[in-house]
C-alpha cells in the first residue's frame, strides 16, 4: 500500500515532469500577453535550465531512485512565481551556478581535473559579471572542491583563477574594441561594495512569501539530508555537501541584497531544489504522504498570493476599467 501513495506516484511517475511542464507553460500564458518577447525569452531560458537539471540528475545520480523530482520541483516553484516569467538575464547567475556544478561534478575522481575546474569557475565568472555578489560563493566553492570533491590541486587552483577572470577579460576587451559603455558593470559593482545596512523597505510581499517558503523547505530538507546521507553513495554525498557549502553565502546574499530579489531568489531556488527533491523523494515516515500534500497546498497558497495582482487585473478587465493590454 505504501508504494501506491500519492507521494510515491508523483515522485516516481513518468508523467510528473511533462505535467509540470504543461502547468508551467499555462502559468506563462496566464501571467503575460502573447506579444511579450521578454516572457518568451525567459521561458526558453527556463526550459534550457530545466534540461540542464535533468542531465545533471541523470549523470550525477542525485537521487538513488528513478525520478524527475528535481526538475519537476524547480518547475513547480517557477510556475508559482509569475515575477520569474519575464526577467530574462536575471536568470543568468542561476544558470551559471548550475552549469558550474555540472562541470565540477564531472571532475570528481579525475586524475587531471584542472580543465573541468577552469570551466566551472568560468561559468561562475559569467554569472558574476551580471551579478557581482555571486563572487562571494567562490571561497566556499574552493573549499568544497578541496574537501568534498578532492579536485583542487595546485594546477586546478590556477585554472580556477584563470577561468574566473576570463569573462572579465573578454567583457573588457569587447568594451575596449566597440566602445561599449562600462557604466552598467561599474554601477553593479558599486552597489555590491557600497557600505551601509540593507534597506528592507523596498521588499514586496510576494518576495517575503517566496523566500520564506523556499527557506523553510530548504532547511527541513538539508536537516533530513545530513541525518540520512549515509544511505546515499559516497559520490552523491560529496555532490550534495558541495551544494550545501554554497547555500550559506547564497543565504547571506539574499538577506543582504533585498533590492536584488530578482537575482537572489532564482539563485537560492536553484541551489535549494536538489535538497527539496531529495527530501520528498527519499524521506520516510507514517505521515510523509500527508506532509507532501500539505506542502503542495502551501505552494498553491503562495502561488495564489503571487497571482493576486493578476486576478485583480482580470476583474478590472471584465468590468471594462482597464485597457486590453495589461503589460
Amino acid at each position: 500500500m505504501k508504494d501506491h501513495q500519492f507521494r510515491n506516484r508523483v515522485v516516481e511517475g513518468s508523467l510528473t515532469l511533462p505535467v509540470m511542464s504543461c502547468v508551467t507553460f499555462l502559468s506563462w500564458l496566464l501571467s503575460h500577453s502573447i506579444d511579450n518577447v521578454a516572457a518568451w525569452l525567459t521561458m526558453a531560458m527556463v526550459a534550457l535550465l530545466t534540461y540542464a537539471i535533468v542531465e545533471c540528475n541523470n549523470q550525477c545520480q542525485l537521487l538513488r531512485i528513478r525520478s524527475r523530482m528535481v526538475s519537476a520541483t524547480f518547475l513547480a516553484f517557477v510556475s508559482a512565481i509569475p515575477a520569474f516569467h519575464a526577467i530574462t538575464w536575471h536568470w543568468i547567475p542561476a544558470a551559471s551556478l548550475l552549469l558550474a556544478y555540472f562541470v565540477a561534478f564531472k571532475a570528481y575522481g579525475q586524475l587531471h581535473p584542472q580543465g573541468w575546474v577552469f570551466h566551472a569557475f568560468m561559468y561562475v565568472g559569467i554569472g558574476s559579471v551580471v551579478f557581482p555578489p555571486l563572487l562571494l560563493v567562490v571561497p566556499f566553492m574552493l573549499f568544497s572542491f578541496s574537501h568534498q570533491l578532492r579536485i583542487l590541486t595546485g594546477k586546478a587552483f590556477t585554472a580556477a583563477l584563470l577561468g574566473l577572470a576570463l569573462p572579465y577579460w573578454m567583457y573588457g576587451t569587447f568594451c575596449f574594441i566597440t566602445g561599449w559603455d562600462l557604466k552598467r558593470l561599474l554601477a553593479a559593482w558599486t552597489r555590491a561594495v557600497q557600505p551601509g545596512l540593507p534597506d528592507y523597505s523596498c521588499i514586496e510581499g510576494w518576495q517575503v512569501a517566496v523566500f520564506a517558503f523556499i527557506l523553510f523547505l530548504a532547511l527541513v530538507s538539508m536537516f533530513h539530508f545530513v541525518h540520512t546521507s549515509y544511505n546515499d553513495k559516497i559520490r552523491t554525498r560529496q555532490y550534495y555537501y558541495c551544494i550545501f557549502s554554497v547555500q550559506l553565502p547564497l543565504l547571506f546574499i539574499a538577506v543582504w541584497f533585498p533590492d536584488c530579489a530578482l537575482f537572489t531568489l532564482p539563485l537560492f531556488l536553484t541551489n535549494s531544489v536538489p535538497f527539496i527533491a531529495h527530501y520528498f523523494a527519499l524521506a520516510r515516515g507514517r505521515f510523509m504522504n500527508r506532509w507532501f500534500i500539505c506542502c503542495i497546498l502551501l505552494l498553491l497558497v503562495v502561488a495564489a498570493f503571487n497571482y493576486l495582482d493578476l486576478w485583480q487585473w482580470i476583474v478590472l478587465q471584465v468590468s471594462g476599467n482597464v485597457p486590453l493590454s495589461f503589460l
